[in-house]
């Protein structure tokens, strides 16, 4: 994970603004979930810069491929989760909230309602064809040649929810997740990363701690100099301040 400490610190370094008040925690963890998310969406389109690069002969390959690294970077956000996790009944299944990006839909059919309660969500899942125009699935279901069926299962997603055809006993969905936080145990939180600190007396000064209540960045580690050049490009337009914009444009495009 990428610290909010180390990238605060920075951030206010970069902008050298610390003095005059302009670089707080409130004015930081504004632009925290916007840098956080634009460098998530990034590494969707890196991947497919990756791929071109691997079709193109030029990926190192192995270890040091660079679709390898993206695609462990995005591993970051996979989310798989069953029928008992998720608010399913009778074929509709609502999206849950941190969901991003769908990747697959798998659904379960015992042979007999006597099975049902003894049916594991981890065995006999069929892989659904996901479908996203509504026109579609109904050409699909008013056909009798394409009609699903516990073999050839359909999923219609829409905007807040998922309908399968025909319905099954058990659901589970994988997919990437929107970027959030983790609290400082290390566990995810559904906030956005935040930074806040405590006034401290030591010896007669008054030292600013991290607080308890401080979140880190959902991004591994070595994109903390991506955040800090994202949200230094963010505070420069704030502060009308084009040297801390420029400066943070040339660091990115020079990775």
């Amino acid at each position: 994970m990428v610290s909010v400490l180390q990238v605060y610190n920075a951030v206010k370094d970069i902008a050298n603004k610390e003095q005059k008040g302009f670089i707080t925690p409130g004015v930081f963890n504004s632009f925290a979930p916007i840098a956080q998310m634009n460098i998530y969406n990034e590494m969707f389109s890196e991947l497919v810069d990756a791929k071109r690069i691997s079709r193109q002969n030029f990926d190192p390959g192995r270890d040091k491929s660079v679709r390898k690294q993206k695609l462990e970077d995005l591993s970051f956000y996979h989310r798989r989760k069953g029928s008992t996790e998720l608010s399913y009944s009778s074929g509709l299944l609502s999206k849950p909230l941190d969901l991003s990006r769908l990747i697959s839909v798998y659904c379960g059919y015992p042979f007999s309602p006597v099975e049902v309660s003894n049916f594991s969500s981890s065995e006999a899942l069929t892989n659904c064809e996901i479908v996203y125009d509504p026109e579609k699935i109904d050409r699909i279901i008013g056909s009798n040649l394409s009609y699903p069926t516990n073999d050839f299962p359909i999923a219609l997603v829409s905007a807040i929810d998922i309908e399968i055809f025909p319905n099954p006993a058990f659901v589970e969905l994988t997919y990437y997740a929107k970027p959030t936080s983790f609290d400082k145990d290390g566990n995810i939180s559904e906030g956005s990363p935040y930074y806040d600190y405590d006034v401290v007396s030591y010896n007669g000064d008054d030292l600013e701690l991290p607080s308890s209540s401080c979140r880190d960045f959902m991004l591994p580690p070595h994109y903390l100099n991506e955040v800090v050049m994202e949200i230094a490009k963010l505070i420069g337009v704030r502060l009308r301040d084009p040297n801390v914009t420029q400066f943070a444009t040339q660091e990115e495009a020079s990775e």
